[in-house]
């Protein structure tokens, strides 16, 4: 697959483990457009381009301007079984967000080699390409529009500022909160994510082994910076009943903490743990000099969560657009 029809100068190829930099200057300036500020790290960087579901060669392209500036950028995730999802993503310099054709060629690579992975999915399952853009980024959902993606869901970011007075936290009695001891809690983690997971609209079914190993993952390419202490676990007569699992840093700032998954079991809804374990999160933040702690919502969320974070004292700062286009419809396999 060739990125065709380039401007007399510029070239494309697939992305080397030396273009982190000027990738991270790519996708600085594409999120300080529509945020004011950076979107990844070097780190995450990293950890996505040493993923062993991903390959530079085969699922990046970058356009280098006749400057041997990067211009743009096109990559597909893999984020492995049930190979239900694909992740084609075209970023273009802000220099460069006038030029529509740049955005197409680079969304159509993407959906071609997504169209490419297609296989991978058994045989009947449904699969889809979906990404994400910033509601304020009109050049990016002006492209995703383009390219046939549709828009299926809003997600607010939400942010409490650390700086204001923080509600103690008020425990249902018999439950108790502790951090996550990884080697002996993370299936226990990962079966509760999986359960609370269930309830989102689009959800579809994981192996668990496949949480687990992803888990892992996340952990194992995190390194030093992963903060188990941060992982904070409700329980009840030694069970699980819900989880805030943090970390300590948004795109490497290491002044705001940020809330990757907060879920409660089903059994246990109802009850205030969801509020209370956002409450002691955002104490230990406090504790530990943090100006503010952000996460994402859908705000279709069927569980009630958008009310709950707005207990907590969070309020919405900017919404994002998720977008999916079909790339295989499900089919009735005869029996």
């Amino acid at each position: 697959m060739r990125i065709e029809s380039l401007p007399v100068g510029w070239t494309a190829r697939a992305a080397r483990m030396d273009d982190i930099d000027r990738v991270l200057e790519l996708f600085d300036a594409r999120a300080r457009t529509p945020y004011g500020e950076s979107a990844r790290s070097r780190q995450s960087v990293e950890s996505w381009w040493t993923s062993p579901r991903f390959s530079l060669a085969t699922d990046t392209r970058l356009v280098l301007d006749a400057d041997d500036t990067v211009a743009g950028m096109a990559s597909v995730m893999n984020p492995g079984e049930p190979y239900s999802e694909f992740v084609p993503s075209a970023v273009v310099h802000p220099l460069y967000e006038d030029r529509s054709e740049l955005w197409d060629r680079l969304h159509s690579w993407g959906l071609e080699r997504a169209q490419e992975l297609v296989t991978l999915a058994s045989d009947g399952r449904r699969v889809i390409a979906a990404c994400r853009a910033s509601s304020r980024d009109s050049a990016r959902r002006a492209a995703l529009e383009r390219a046939g993606f549709e828009v299926v869901r809003v997600t607010n970011r939400m942010r409490a500022d650390l700086a204001a007075p923080l509600s103690p936290a008020v425990w249902p009695k018999g439950v108790s909160v502790r951090t996550a001891d990884v080697g002996a809690d993370l299936e226990a983690i990962a079966f509760l994510y999986l359960e609370t997971w269930r309830d989102q609209r689009g959800f579809v079914e994981i192996p668990f082994d496949t949480v687990v190993a992803g888990f892992r993952e996340d952990i194992e390419h995190e390194g030093a910076r992963f903060d188990p202490t941060l992982w904070f676990l409700a329980v009840e007569r030694d069970g699980l009943a819900g989880i805030a699992l943090c970390s300590g840093h948004i795109a490497g700032d290491a002044t705001r903490g940020y809330v990757n998954a907060l879920g409660v079991s089903t059994s246990h809804r109802k009850r205030g743990i969801g509020l209370a374990l956002l409450q002691d999160a955002f104490a230990e933040f406090h504790r530990r000099g943090y100006a503010a702690v952000e996460l994402d919502v859908d705000t279709g969320n069927a569980t009630g969560a958008l009310e709950v974070y707005e207990r907590a004292g969070m309020q919405s700062i900017r919404q994002s657009m998720a977008y999916e286009k079909e790339l295989r419809p499900e089919t009735v396999l005869a029996s």
